[in-house]
């Protein structure tokens, strides 16, 4: 206890002493760029420059001195307690603090290599300043880190929520330039830039990026793809990380919502067109537009691809897990889907009912549109749901699969009892005199999630009793292992040994012959004893195919 104080005690100053330097480190680089751009609306004066100069010089006098002597005494705590460096405390720091000063130095820097392209460079110094110096910082710590790496307990726990963590949050940044990127580039060059034309029409200070402005920002795009990637080079041997496997796995589900936006955008547009409703060009090209198909489908496309071959590098360097991670992403990649659907049922229902009792709210084409697309985004749950039940009876391995029974079950619950209550409150409101604002809609709205709900409870709460999935136990596990033990009892009873009086009489060498083959007879009724074991756990689920292969390979040797 008192030497986690101790250590907490070190790594605190330390890691302040540290950001205490980085700021100085700013404040300099800032007024260096300053003079270096001459951006027109931030030009550093004279005093400016003086201040910047003496924070930066003490900062960097104060952090050296304290920072360093500190960092001494962490180096002398290693050296005494060989386990020092896998100390819980010093990975917290460490990982933590790269943690959040990654992101913000990616983002920076971003914005930095975007502002090239802009003609007055306009915020480029403080960008490039605090990029440089919480990069410096990062690869410090990432020195530091590496110098005594974790290896159990709490400290790869906080290593890997480091690795993993960050590189989630880099994926989401990427998201945002990707969808500017390459918006700004498919107007441009597929459209002609007719959705900037036509979003700036009538604004004079209004104007579609130039040649510059998308090359700076496909600059900064692949900055930032150089990190998300780069985490995931960091990281390319710990595939034994359960960790790293759920972070991976929603990851991928992060690229399959991102194609089921593309698919969704694309049929409502197919929908709108045959509806004969006009678009506006900006809604269909350009950056963050409202039905642009291509980026947010291109982006799901290469993330889902990515987080595929690092779970399949994963899978293959550990066979035993190969069906379980395979089964796990399908049962994911079959959910998503699935939720995309059944709300594109339910808002059918409601255009359903508002046509049959119209409220105030107006049944308009686009809404058709959008409930259409959602249904024909999330039609392949359907085929993909099939292939998971094939797959896992192949298998014989159901947890993924009850998984994604369970998770459509509950989502049918909360479906069903939120909608009902919703329509029950309205109704009874309006009966006693105090309706709610709009309240037929609201009624209209909580009938549909019930109707819908009552329905997807009704499938897989069948589908779950008749697979077992309440139980310890499939059904069938059951049916097929009991004729199994039957046949197994029925097969050991002969091989009881039996002594005779023929046995007893018999010479030295006979009896110990004798004695052998009553141990191999031994042998044998444990080692089927054992695989009787391993085959139930296969057919409970519990284990997967080529795990079972791997055990009874074990025991046969």
């Amino acid at each position: 206890m008192l030497r986690g104080l101790y250590r907490f005690y070190l790594y605190s100053v330390f890691i302040a002493m540290l950001l205490f330097a980085t700021t100085g480190v700013i404040q300099l680089l800032t007024v260096l760029f300053q003079n270096i751009f001459k951006e027109p609306y931030n030009t550093p004066g004279a005093a400016s420059l003086v201040q910047a100069v003496v924070f930066g010089v003490v900062a960097l006098v104060i952090a050296t001195l304290f920072g360093g002597l500190h960092y001494w005494l962490i180096r002398r705590d290693m050296q005494n307690d060989p386990m020092a460096g896998n100390s819980a405390v010093r990975t917290f720091f460490l990982n933590a603090v790269e943690l959040v000063i990654l992101p913000w130095a990616v983002i920076s820097g971003a914005s930095s290599i975007s502002a090239l392209g802009q003609p007055l460079f306009a915020g480029i110094s403080s960008n490039l300043a605090f990029t440089i110096a919480f990069l410096a910082l990062w690869v410090l710590l990432e020195w530091e880190r590496h110098r005594a790496q974790a290896s159990y307990g709490a400290a790869i726990v906080f290593q890997r929520l480091h690795l993993y963590g960050a590189q989630l949050i880099l994926l989401i940044i990427f998201t945002f330039s990707w969808l500017q990127t390459v918006g700004q580039l498919m107007d441009s060059i597929i459209f002609g830039g007719a959705g900037a034309a036509s979003q700036c029409s009538g604004n004079i200070g209004c104007q579609a990026p130039s040649t510059a402005m998308l090359i700076a920002n496909t600059a900064s795009l692949l900055w930032i793809a150089l990190f998300w990637l780069g985490y995931g080079w960091l990281s390319r041997n710990d595939t034994a990380s359960m960790l790293r496997r759920v972070f991976h796995l929603i990851s991928m589900g992060y690229g399959v919502i991102a194609v089921l936006v593309g698919v969704y955008r694309g049929a409502a547009l197919i929908m709108l067109s045959i509806f004969k409703v006009p678009i506006a060009a900006y809604s269909i090209s350009g950056p963050f537009a409202a039905y642009d198909v291509i980026s947010p489908l291109s982006l799901g496309l290469l993330v889902a691809a990515v987080y595929l071959f690092w779970l399949r590098d994963a899978a293959l360097k550990h066979p035993a897990e190969k069906v379980s991670i395979l089964l796990t992403g399908l049962a994911l990649v079959a959910a998503l889907p699935g939720v995309a659907f059944w709300f594109g049922c339910g808002f059918l229902l409601l255009n359903i009912v508002e046509l049959i009792s119209p409220s105030n709210t107006a049944l308009t084409a686009e809404i058709w549109a959008s409930a259409i697309a959602y249904v024909v985004a999330g039609i392949a749950y359907v085929p993909l749901g099939l292939l998971l039940r094939g797959r896992s009876k192949r298998e014989m391995f159901f947890a993924p699969l009850r998984g994604f029974t369970f998770a459509l079950l509950g989502g049918g619950i909360l479906a069903a009892a939120i909608g009902g209550a919703t329509a029950l409150y309205a109704y009874v409101t309006a009966a006693l005199g105090s309706p709610l604002e709009n309240w037929m809609y609201i009624a209209h709205v909580g009938i549909a999630a019930f109707a819908v709900g009552v329905l997807i409870v009704a499938i897989y709460l069948w589908t779950s009793i008749r697979e077992g999935f309440f139980s310890g136990a499939k059904r069938q596990v059951a049916a097929e292992t009991a004729p199994a033990e039957t046949a197994a009892a029925g097969e050991a009873q002969p091989s009881i040994p039996v002594t005779t009086l023929a046995e007893v009489t018999a010479p030295p060498i006979v009896q110990a012959e004798q004695a052998g083959q009553v141990g191999q007879v031994a042998t044998m009724a444990a080692v089927t004893q054992s695989i009787g074991v391993i085959v139930d756990e296969l057919l409970a689920g519990k284990i997967s195919r080529d795990e079972a292969v791997s055990r009874i390979e074990k025991v046969a040797k």
